[in-house]
C-alpha cells in the first residue's frame, strides 16, 4: 500500500511541471472535437497520459473544460486588444477580422458557438459566458472608438455593433463557407465605422 502510494505521488511531481504543456493539448482536443460529448478518457488516450492524470492536474471534467474556455478567451480576446494602436482604424479592424477568419481562430468561434447554444438551454452552466463574449471584447473596441473622439454611449454601440458583425459574420461563415462574401460584407461595415475619423 505505501509503495502504491509513493508511486502515485511520484508521478503527481513528475508531471506537475507538464500542467501548461497538458492544459494546451486539452486546447487543442477541445477545439478539434467540441466539449459537448467530451469524455476525459478518450482525451486522456490521445494526449498520451493516464485518466487519473487529469483529474489530479484539473480536478472534474466541469473544471477542465471551464480552464480551457478561460485559454481560448483570452486567446481570442487578445485580438481586438491588437487593435489598440495608431493604425487607421479600417486598417486596424480589417487586421482583427483576417485574423478571426484564420481556420485556427474560427474553431475558437465554433466552440464558443457550442457554448451558447448549450447556455440557452442550461442558463446556470456557464455563469461568465456574458462576460467572455460581451464585455471583454467591447472593451478595447470602445477604447479604440473613443481615442478617435466618440463619446463613451457612441462608442459602446458602435463597438456592439462591430462584434455583432463579427459573430454573426462567423456563423455565416461556418454555414457557408463563401469567404469572399463575408468578407465583402465585413470590409464594407468597417468602411462605415471607419467614417467616423474623417
Amino acid at each position: 500500500m505505501g509503495i502504491a502510494e509513493g508511486k502515485v505521488d511520484g508521478r503527481t511531481r513528475r508531471h506537475q511541471h507538464r500542467r501548461p504543456e497538458l492544459l494546451a493539448a486539452a486546447v487543442e482536443y477541445v477545439l478539434e472535437h467540441g466539449f459537448t460529448e467530451l469524455s476525459l478518457r478518450p482525451m486522456a488516450e490521445e494526449l498520451g497520459v493516464s485518466h487519473s492524470t487529469l483529474l489530479r492536474h484539473f480536478g472534474t471534467k466541469e473544471e477542465l473544460v471551464t480552464e480551457v474556455m478561460e485559454r481560448i478567451r483570452s486567446e481570442i480576446f487578445s485580438a481586438p486588444r491588437a487593435s489598440a494602436g495608431d493604425a487607421p482604424l479600417a486598417q486596424s479592424f480589417r487586421a482583427v477580422w483576417k485574423r478571426l477568419c484564420d481556420p485556427a481562430e474560427r474553431r475558437q468561434f465554433l466552440l464558443l458557438f457550442e457554448v451558447v447554444a448549450v447556455q440557452g438551454r442550461d442558463p446556470d452552466r456557464f455563469t461568465s459566458l456574458e462576460q467572455t463574449l460581451i464585455n471583454e471584447f467591447l472593451g478595447p473596441v470602445e477604447a479604440r472608438l473613443r481615442r478617435q473622439g466618440l463619446s463613451r454611449s457612441e462608442a459602446r454601440d458602435v463597438a456592439t455593433g462591430f462584434i455583432a458583425m463579427v459573430r454573426g459574420l462567423q456563423v455565416d461563415l461556418a454555414l457557408s463557407g463563401d469567404q469572399r462574401r463575408v468578407d465583402a460584407a465585413m470590409h464594407r461595415y468597417i468602411d462605415t465605422i471607419a467614417r467616423t475619423e474623417e
